[in-house]
Order: C-alpha cells, then structure tokens, then sequence
C-alpha cells in the first residue's frame, strides 16, 4: 500500500488551479484543467508527460485487468444502480444525444457524444463492444469505408475486467481519431457483465 494522496497546491506557485500528487511528502505529479479537460502531468527528465485523466484511466483499468489474479473477475465491485439495468441506464441519459435513427431503431451519435457515452459506460461497467462511423449529410447516412470494428470479437475469452477495460480503450482511441472529421456521426453496440448485447 502506498501513500499516495491528492493535495490542492499553494495558490501562489501557479496561476491557475492545480491539484498536486503526493508520495511521502513528496510531489509527483500534478492535475489541472485545460480547455474544459483535466490532464494529468509527471515529469520526466526531459519534457514532463501530461495525459487526458479519461485516457489515464482507462489504460489503468486495462492494466490492473491483465494482471488480475485468475479468479479476480473484477477487482472494482460493480456500481450500485438502485435495481436498474447498466444499459438501460445507459440509454436514458444518451438516447436524446442521437442525431438520427435507423430502421431498427439504433441510434447514430456525434463523436463527442460517443466519447461522453463511452466514459459513462465505463462507470456503469458496461463495455463499448462495436462501433462504426458514417457520414451524415442531407441525402441521409453512408458507412465510411473500414470503419466497423467489432472489439467484442478481438476481446472474447477475456475474464470481464480485462474485456471491458480492452474495448473501452480500444473505442476511445478509435474515437479519438474520429473527432475532427466533419459529419462523421457513430453506432453504438455494448455489452453489460453477463456477455448480452445491446445496440443504443
């Protein structure tokens, strides 16, 4: 067990908010926000290296699940949600984020509101496990070439913490990529614990 603890730092060594990391009475490393994100900073003996917490915490989540103990399904007990389903949880909260909506009633979301579907689904422990990107434009929806990817195939037979860690970095980093491309709207398929799928 380490110390490691969070501390808000002396207002006059910057000028802005900052929260500093501390080991041992020692600072390691700093958050702050940034153009509405929070990153997170370490130095380094060159350039110190900052990463978006999002980020940060989804590649934590995917290490701590591949080195979990055979057996340690989950080493984060799954959220309380009051008796309601993780998904249908999910599709509240987003189904008004969809800017169309197929013939089966899937929905197709921004990129940044897929981003925000993405981090939610995290907290509610269901896994982004398809995606595919289209064009939106007055004709109607076309499917960008190479687009589709199905992480629940890449990720099958993995104990759950380390499927749902694996897709959701996986979708994020896809995401990511999308975010400046104009038009560009996104299916959404995940899954909860027990390995049922949903499309949102």
């Amino acid at each position: 067990m380490t110390d490691l603890h969070v501390r808000e730092a002396n207002e006059g060594d910057w000028d802005m908010d900052v929260v500093e990391f501390v080991e041992d009475g020692r600072v390691v490393g700093i958050a702050y926000l940034d153009d509405l994100e929070v990153f997170a900073e370490f130095p380094t003996d060159g350039e110190p290296w900052a990463f978006d917490v999002n980020d940060l915490q989804r590649a934590l989540d995917t290490a701590r699940a591949m080195l979990a103990p055979e057996g340690t399904d989950a080493l984060v007990d799954a959220p309380d949600l009051g008796g309601d389903h993780p998904v249908d949880l999910l599709a509240g909260e987003f189904d008004p984020g969809a800017v169309r909506r197929g013939s089966e009633d899937e929905g197709f979301y921004p990129v940044m509101v897929a981003l925000s579907v993405l981090r939610r689904a995290a907290e509610l422990d269901v896994a982004v496990v398809a995606l595919e990107g289209f064009t939106l434009d007055e004709v109607g929806l076309d499917p960008i070439g190479g687009s589709a990817i199905d992480l629940g195939d890449i990720h099958a037979g993995e104990p759950w913490a380390a499927f749902k860690a694996g897709c959701n970095l996986q979708a994020g980093t896809l995401l990511e990529r999308w975010l400046g491309q104009a038009n560009t709207v996104v299916s959404i398929e995940v899954a909860d614990r027990d390995g049922d799928r949903f499309v949102l």
